[in-house]
């Protein structure tokens, strides 16, 4: 069966990188990657601040809500000898990722490849 979808390789080697800061906004603390601005790409990581004081949750394709998406991972301070996974997620534009969190200026960074 031939499909029209565009096959997306995120085991293909990639020269071009970018990275993306999202903060969260005052009430009601939802905010869309890129302030929406398209950045075609294969792959984003996500991953929460250390600093961050309350959960930031991440929704692919819609805006996020309390009860949907699931938590970003939060980054490790290194003084504590730890490391963490960010989130990996094979979509085609940064901004189809939305996030909502608890607290205003909390943030999340991404790491996406064209």
């Amino acid at each position: 069966m031939a499909s029209n979808q565009a096959h997306l390789s995120i085991s293909e080697n990639s020269e071009t990188w970018g990275s993306v800061r999202v903060t969260i906004p005052a009430t009601p603390y939802t905010v869309q990657a890129n302030a929406g601005t398209s950045i075609a790409c294969r792959e984003c990581w996500v991953i929460a601040a250390e600093a961050n004081t309350t959960e930031i949750r991440v929704k692919v394709g819609s805006a996020c809500a309390a009860a949907t998406g699931i938590p970003c991972p939060k980054s490790v301070d290194h003084a504590n000898h730890g490391s963490t996974v960010p989130l990996r997620l094979p979509v085609t534009d940064v901004n189809l990722l939305y996030f909502i969190g608890g607290t205003q200026n909390d943030v999340v960074d991404i790491i996406y490849r064209v």
